[in-house]
Formats: C-alpha cells, structure tokens, sequence
C-alpha cells in the first residue's frame, strides 16, 4: 500500500492566545522570554559640575545699578554744597555781612555738611555690601574655572579609545571655559568700579570740608590779598598775611578762606 501524503497543518496564534500563554508560565520563565531593554554605552566622563548653571550676570547688574544711583546721587549732593559755599563767599564778598551773619550761615552748612557724613556712611556700607557679594560669585566662578580647565588637562593626558571616546566633552568644557572667563573679567572690571568708588566715599567721610568747599574760589581770592599785602609789606608779605589769617580763623573760628574774606574787607575800609 502505497504511503499517504502527510498533511501539514499550521496553527497561527492569536495575539490574545500568545498573551495567555505567557501569563501561564512561571515567572522565571517569563524573564527569559522577554525581551532585554537594550543598553546604550555612556561614552566619555561626566563631570561633577556639568549639569550645573553658570552663573546668570543679571542680578550682579541690577546690584551695580543700584550702587551707581546711590553713588550719584550722593555726588549730587557733594556738589550742590560745594556750589552753595561758592555762592555764599561771592554774596559775602559783594555784599555788606556782618560776621555774626556769616557764623550763622557757616554754622547751617556745617550742619549739612555733617547730614551728608551720615548719608555718606550709608551708602558706604551698601556698597560693601554690594561689592562683598559680587566677590562671593567671583570666587565661585573662579573655582569652577580653575576645576574645568584641570579637567581639559586631564582629558588631554589620556590616550587611545579613551581619548577618542571624550573628544565630545572636552569640546564642551573648553566652551564652558571661555564663558566662564568672560564672565569672570566682566565682574572684575566691576568690582574695580566699585573699589573706586567706595575709596571716593570714603574720602568724602574723612574730608568733606575739603570737598565740599570751593578751594579755586579761595585761592583767587587769597592771591587778590596778596597783591595789596605786596604794596605794603613787600617779600614778606605772603607770610604775614598767612600769620594773620590762621590768627582770624583761630579767633573767630571760621574757614581759613572766610576769615580772607575778612582781610579783604578791613582793606577795603
């Protein structure tokens, strides 16, 4: 008897039977017939500080902007009473007042003078303040300078696949280096700014007689002096009148320059 032929018979799975099936295995074998999540190497090192933000230079200019208000305004008002006193001496040169009245008036911008002390203090600490917190951030940025270009270093030393594999982030840091020099000159032509201004604020606690008086205003007028001095009194007649105004002064007590004034006038009688 001949051979039958063998029928051959394909059973296709459904999804659905596929799925049931697999819930029927033990859970050992269920691992084995998933399918592994497919690892992708990390290529090249990570650096401590990459994810980190630099440093936003925006508020380091807001606080500058502030210093500068502050600063300016205080300047204002260095040369308002620095302009009052040289209008105070023209009156008192042009005009017929009274000692008594020009104590007075000295003694009210003595007054002034010491208010602008105080406001002067104050914004002196402000802009300590302001110029400590900026070098807070600029030593921040300093350090992390100084860690990045140690890490370009490092890189460069290595050698091989290694090396090939770290190209991508040494390009990065060597990025992340000149931004962050940049960052690190523009705060410290800021913090220069500042250091001249708090030595002008500075002075103007130490000296604010000397600033805010008109000293050319004194000095021509003193040398007026001296030409009738000359007339009288010959080559010795800068330190007479000299003798004789620190004398005023000490007596009347009031500023060298109005007690010229004074000998102006007792030759002008």
């Amino acid at each position: 008897m001949a051979d039958q032929p063998r029928k051959i018979i394909l059973r296709i799975r459904q999804p659905a039977q596929q799925e049931q099936e697999l819930k029927a295995l033990p859970s050992q074998q269920t691992h084995q017939v998933e399918q592994e999540p497919l690892v992708s190497e990390v290529v090249g090192l990570v650096s401590d500080d990459k994810t980190e933000p630099t440093p936003s230079p925006n508020h380091v200019d807001d606080a500058l902007d502030e210093a500068m208000l502050i600063y300016e305004e205080l300047m204002k008002e260095v040369e308002h009473i620095k302009q009052f006193d040289k209008n105070l001496m023209d009156y008192c040169k042009k005009n017929n007042v009274r000692l008594r009245v020009i104590k007075g008036l000295l003694s009210r911008l003595a007054e002034r003078r010491n208010a602008l002390v105080s406001k002067a203090e104050a914004v002196l600490e402000k802009l300590k303040e302001i110029r400590d917190n900026i070098g807070l951030e600029f030593a921040e940025i300093e350090e992390e300078l100084v860690w990045a270009s140690i890490e370009v270093n490092t890189l460069q030393l290595e050698r091989g696949k290694v090396a090939v594999k770290n190209v991508r982030l040494k390009e990065e840091l060597e990025a992340r280096i000149q931004m962050l020099s940049e960052n690190l000159t523009t705060l410290h032509n800021k913090l220069k700014t500042l250091e001249k201004m708090i030595r002008q604020v500075s002075n103007i606690s130490k000296n604010v007689r000397e600033i805010t008086s008109n000293k050319e205003e004194a000095e021509k007028l003193f040398e007026d002096v001296k030409k009738q001095y000359l007339l009288t009194h010959g080559p010795n007649a800068e330190a007479i009148l000299r003798a004789e105004v620190e004398h005023i002064a000490q007596q009347e007590s009031i500023p060298r320059e109005y007690a010229v004034l004074l000998v102006l006038k007792s030759i002008a009688k």
